[in-house]
């Protein structure tokens, strides 16, 4: 992926995660996470996140460009509340969770090389 598609779809992401008219404080309990960090070829990072009742809850990843990510959304109770499964390596799921509690996020790397992404939570 070169310099400027990767900065033109990280604005657009951040623009996505911090739009529209919620408080500051929707979303992850405590307020947005970021963090980035890379994926194994054919491996998954988990990441656990309290998110709170009734409030538009989002999570995008940004990566490198050279391999497909796909994101996953669980609740505690390990079912699915959201995915996106595309063929690139940028991925958002918005969900307004019905009672606060602890959600589980899974990043998966479908690729044959590591991939360097930035996860992050309004």
């Amino acid at each position: 992926m070169n310099t400027k598609r990767s900065l033109v779809a990280l604005a657009v992401s951040v623009a996505v995660l911090v739009s529209g008219t919620m408080s500051s404080f929707a979303g992850a309990d405590g307020g947005p996470r970021s963090n980035g960090t890379n994926v194994l070829a054919h491996r998954s990072d988990t990441y656990t996140i309290r998110f709170r009742a009734g409030e538009v809850a989002r999570v995008a990843v940004i990566g490198d460009g050279d391999t497909d990510l796909d994101l996953y959304v669980y609740d505690e109770f390990g079912n699915l509340i959201g995915s996106d499964a595309d063929y690139t390596d940028q991925c958002i799921v918005t969900w307004v969770p019905r009672w606060t509690g602890v959600f589980t996020i899974q990043v998966v790397n479908r690729g044959n090389v590591y991939n360097v992404y930035r996860l992050q939570t309004n």
